[in-house]
């Protein structure tokens, strides 16, 4: 038992990683939650922002970054916690993201208002708690990992 936790205490453990992935899920959070107020307050803005460009982007960073660290920093922690606290986050942003492929099939029975409606309230309520997962799991994984690494 002893050779195993010395095995876990010697793993080279670097929080870049981590941080990385808690500085694009804070922006996307932030994105997410500026959303509604520029629909209301700046709306040829807010056809900027909700550019489904810049949500592909996001989740192109946000996964493989998110999966490096977590996976990455089990081996120092051994600790599972942060690795399914982030599946989960990136499964909802990812839903989100894909909801109006998933919510299509019923545009014909709702109005196209409110179809529309449906859509960009499940994206930004699913983004903003993915976005919220994510921040929690980095930031657990960047404790986990510093508290195996220092002396007490």
């Amino acid at each position: 038992m002893d050779n195993k936790m010395e095995e876990v205490k010697t793993a080279k453990y670097d929080e870049s990683a981590d941080r990385a992935g808690l500085l694009v899920s804070v922006l996307c959070c932030l994105h997410c939650m500026a959303i509604p107020l520029l629909i209301i307050f700046v709306p040829s803005l807010a056809t900027f922002f909700e550019n489904p460009l810049i949500h592909s982007l996001a989740i192109l960073i946000i996964v493989p970054v998110g999966l490096y660290a977590f996976i990455k920093n089990l081996k120092v922690h051994n600790d599972k916690r942060p690795l399914f606290i982030g599946i989960l986050g990136m499964a909802a942003i990812l839903v989100g993201h894909f909801n109006q492929y998933f919510l299509a099939e019923h545009a014909g029975h709702m109005h196209m208002h409110s179809h529309s409606h449906a859509i960009g309230t499940v994206e930004v309520v699913a983004s903003i708690i993915g976005g919220l997962a994510l921040i929690a799991a980095h930031l657990l994984n960047i404790k986990l990992c510093r508290c195996n690494h220092c002396e007490h």
